[in-house]
């Protein structure tokens, strides 16, 4: 696999958590200088291996005072949300970034209509002029056309979907498991089009920053980034119960009437979102993880984290009373 081969000195922003955490490690192995620009809260064991330069990212004027003068073979942007973000990094070092890459995000695309909606979504497909859809979407955007106006420095963009595993912050993915863990019935929203997608393993993403890091195939490109399988949301619950050493726990129920009976009940990974990954195989020699294989370690990690409840929780029973009402009805006894 090629992939930051010739580089030497790379600055990380956002590197102290989840994949970015993922990446230093990878590129701590590769033998390659990392500096990490962060505000120092979070020290992995790596913490005596890198550089650290301390800074809040949101300071955009402390950003470009602590950047300015210094000259990197790459930079790997992993928290840029808003157009500033961007502009600040590019001013500080302008062609000295050497190589800058963005980790964007699926929320660029937009809700496709039928039947674009039943295909798998290509990069070509985002419209980063859109607007009202949201802030992070938004903001992901502008930062994708920083670096498509700019001239100084070559740039890759990285488009993952929702990300897990281990470390995940957002504990999106713990709504399930603990739910699973506990034996009981889960309520699971049956929709139209169904809810199935392509998620992304967090040292997969890590991975293809590592492949695309001063690599000449990925000049000016933007890049899908997630995994093979393509995943129905039932199906990803019973794999999370096998993996638990549970029994099938789905209680499937049409959406509107779960949103009728139990409007306290929101559940994450409910879109249709399939992204095309043609692109990155066959340019980067992108190979994902196996679904298998990293959905165990992530719920492993989850259940053995010490975690505070999952949304919702605090209404457990009254999850198992309505899924107990819908197996009678799904029976046929009332």
């Amino acid at each position: 696999m090629r992939g930051a081969g010739r580089l030497v000195d790379i600055l990380v922003i956002g590197g102290t958590q989840f994949f970015g955490w993922d990446l230093v490690e990878m590129l701590l192995g590769r033998g390659h200088r990392v500096t990490v620009f962060s505000r120092g809260h979070r020290r992995p064991p790596f913490w005596d291996r890198i550089q650290h330069i301390a800074g809040d990212r949101r300071d955009h004027r402390a950003v470009v005072a602590a950047l300015r003068g210094r000259r990197f073979d790459a930079v790997v942007d992993n928290i840029a949300f808003a157009r500033p973000d961007v502009e600040a990094v590019l001013q500080a070092l302008g062609g000295d970034a050497g190589h800058y890459l963005l980790t964007s995000s699926g929320a660029v695309y937009p809700d496709l209509p039928a039947p674009d909606i039943f295909r798998p979504i290509p990069e070509e497909a985002a419209d980063l002029s859109r607007r009202g859809d949201g802030a992070y979407a938004e903001g992901k955007r502008e930062c994708e056309q920083v670096l498509r106006e700019q001239r100084a420095v070559p740039f890759t963009i990285l488009r993952p979907p929702i990300v897990q595993g281990p470390r995940d912050p957002s504990l999106r993915g713990w709504f399930w498991y603990q739910r699973v863990r506990d034996g009981g019935p889960v309520l699971v929203p049956l929709r139209s089009p169904a809810a199935i997608w392509r998620q992304a393993f967090s040292r997969d993403v890590a991975a293809a920053l590592v492949l695309a890091a001063g690599n000449p195939a990925a000049f000016g490109k933007t890049y899908n980034v997630a995994g093979d399988e393509i995943v129905a949301l039932e199906e990803f619950v019973r794999l999370a119960a096998e993996i638990c050493g549970v029994p099938d726990p789905v209680v499937p129920v049409p959406a509107e009437d779960l949103r009728r009976e139990a409007p306290w009940y929101r559940p994450p990974f409910l879109h249709r979102f399939v992204l095309d990954t043609a692109r990155i195989r066959a340019e980067l020699g992108f190979r994902p993880t196996p679904l298998v294989r990293w959905l165990e370690e992530t719920v492993r990690w989850h259940l053995d984290a010490d975690l505070p409840p999952a949304p919702g929780y605090d209404r457990r029973d009254d999850e198992r009373a309505l899924a107990l009402r819908w197996q009678r009805r799904l029976r046929g006894d009332g």
